[in-house]
């Protein structure tokens, strides 16, 4: 009769130790968490970036952008052409941001644009990537009344679609990279074709606490005539409080995506002539409703 009791208290005793085992290696592994702040913003610099607002979440963006530093100091280096974008987006999930936003670029754009949010990087790996699905459409308000060509409705149209992957390798750096598609109606040159293909690539990286700064730049290879050049910029992030502040240098006069992306001329001679340099600045607010 002793062995049978032996045995079953040997084995009580055994999966009360398994037990405690796997509860200690349980918590010694990294939490299972979606990475959070890969970018401070919803953009980038002068794109968006892999993040979307939180559920219930309005930002107000006002983007500004001056003119080149190459017009000179009879204009202030550009200080007296501003160009400015405002925009408004809301968190309707964790996962579905949707936003509309209009500049007075040429043709007064104004766009509507969704980000749907397809995977979240987590602390432990499993996921080891951030992808984001963003795409805009764009109509020039502006009818076009004083162009010496037709601009029909079907020509002031335009699009804009990205899939935004990233990655925050650790507390400091956050790159990210984005294939991207462009439809336009209204092409300046016969070598500029109806659908413009390329790549945006940036980064983000921490200096202080609340200084960080990003970069990026959007090569097209396909679409897109010799005459223009990838639209490039840099910039610094600022966190004060609710408001994320974004001061940048940028060889691109448009604050629309679809115009950056397809019909930037940095300068005469190469993308970063010093004279085609502008500033320019992202001020995002948000408010929880």
């Amino acid at each position: 009769m002793k062995t049978p009791i032996t045995l079953l208290l040997f084995t009580l005793a055994f999966q009360t130790h398994a037990d405690e085992l796997d509860q200690a290696l349980a918590a010694a592994l990294p939490a299972n968490e979606p990475v959070q702040a890969t970018f401070k913003s919803i953009r980038l610099v002068q794109s968006q970036s892999v993040e979307t607002s939180h559920q219930g979440v309005l930002n107000l963006t006002i983007s500004h952008r001056f003119g080149p530093f190459g017009t000179g100091p009879e204009h202030g280096f550009g200080l007296d052409f501003a160009r400015i974008r405002l925009g408004v987006d809301y968190g309707i999930t964790e996962q579905l941001d949707v936003g509309l936003e209009r500049s007075n670029n040429e043709g007064n754009p104004l766009d509507l644009w969704v980000k749907m949010r397809l995977l979240q990087q987590t602390t432990n790996g499993s996921i080891p990537l951030s992808v984001t699905w963003y795409s805009s459409g764009y109509l020039m308000t502006d009818p076009g009344n004083a162009l010496p060509y037709d601009l029909t409705f079907e020509r002031r149209l335009s699009s804009v679609h990205q899939l935004i992957v990233a990655r925050k390798f650790n507390e400091k750096l956050s790159l990210q990279i984005s294939p991207t598609l462009v439809t336009r109606q209204l092409r300046p040159f016969e070598a500029d074709k109806e659908v413009a293909a390329g790549v945006v690539m940036g980064g983000r990286y921490k200096l202080t606490q609340r200084i960080a700064v990003t970069a990026e730049g959007a090569p097209m290879f396909y679409g897109t005539s010799s005459n223009w050049d990838p639209a490039l910029a840099l910039g610094f992030d600022v966190e004060t409080g609710g408001h994320v502040f974004q001061m940048y240098f940028s060889n691109s006069a448009y604050l629309s995506e679809d115009r950056m992306y397809t019909q930037t001329k940095g300068g005469p001679d190469t993308p970063l002539d010093g004279g085609s340099i502008s500033l320019g600045f992202n001020l995002t607010r948000g408010f929880s409703w």
